[in-house]
């Protein structure tokens, strides 16, 4: 839980109520695209798309907790209460998404099964622990005296090494993959960069206080959900084209039927 020095405007109330259900649709409706269009890729890239649908799927639950949580905490003359609204559904989905998102973008380029597992096993445990260190921090949780700050800067520590694996180890494995590709590849970690770049941001302005002003509160819920959207929706999407690009590369009676001129 977090506590607010301020309750909430109309207007900030009216501007997080829309990110929200602007998060809770752009979930639900991407995650209908991807499995209604899983067929529309070979088989062994089926499983990306499947991967990347499920991330939006499991999003679109905790949208729906946070959208009516943000609710039960805020509607209502009488409702305004800021010790009700629960930042912990946030991270248990990053918990779960997260990891799958890096899975997604390692299934969908077909690598060799020993630099899979090789890849997977080291970003799988570090994406789970930066989301781990990060919560204490961002939901200001009194454990062992550490502060937020701190907790911020463990977090960081396997992001850069998340980093590392994507643009150092992976780079390794795209001297197979067609031009086509690797621009889209370089364009997802691009994107993970600069979605994944809002948390630390978030860090450093809660730094030096226990509390949150209504106007913090606002840009956090405001930018994670609109970096949620990019790093799920869109990134959910570019995987999906990437699968296609691959099938068609691999099969010319795909390409003749779904690259029809």
């Amino acid at each position: 839980m977090n506590t607010l020095s301020q309750t909430l405007t109309n207007g900030q109330f009216s501007l997080v109520y829309n990110v929200l259900s602007l998060g809770l649709a752009s979930m639900l409706f991407t995650t209908i695209f991807l499995f209604v269009s899983r067929e529309r890729v070979l088989p062994r890239y089926r499983m990306a798309v499947v991967v990347s649908a499920t991330v939006t799927g499991i999003a679109t639950y905790h949208y729906f907790r946070m959208f009516d949580n943000f609710n039960h905490a805020f509607a209502g003359l009488t409702a305004n209460n800021p010790d009700a609204y629960n930042v912990g559904y946030r991270y248990v989905d990053w918990l779960l998404t997260v990891p799958l998102l890096l899975v997604e973008l390692v299934a969908v380029l077909a690598l060799a099964r020993s630099a899979q597992s090789s890849i997977l096993r080291r970003l799988v445990p570090a994406a789970a622990a930066m989301i781990v260190l990060g919560y204490p921090g961002d939901a200001k949780l009194d454990i062992w005296g550490i502060s937020a700050g701190v907790w911020g800067l463990l977090s960081t520590i396997p992001f850069l090494y998340i980093l590392y694996v994507l643009f150092i180890e992976l780079s390794k494995s795209l001297d197979k993959q067609s031009e086509a590709v690797v621009k889209k590849v370089k364009l997802l970690r691009i994107l993970l960069i600069a979605t994944w770049g809002v948390y630390p941001i978030t860090f450093i302005l809660a730094m030096g206080t226990n509390t949150f002003s209504a106007d913090h509160f606002v840009a956090r819920e405001v930018g994670y959900s609109i970096a949620d959207i990019l790093a799920k929706c869109l990134f959910g999407l570019i995987i999906f084209s990437i699968a296609r690009v691959k099938s068609a590369e691999e099969s010319a009676e795909f390409a003749k039927s779904e690259f029809k001129d």
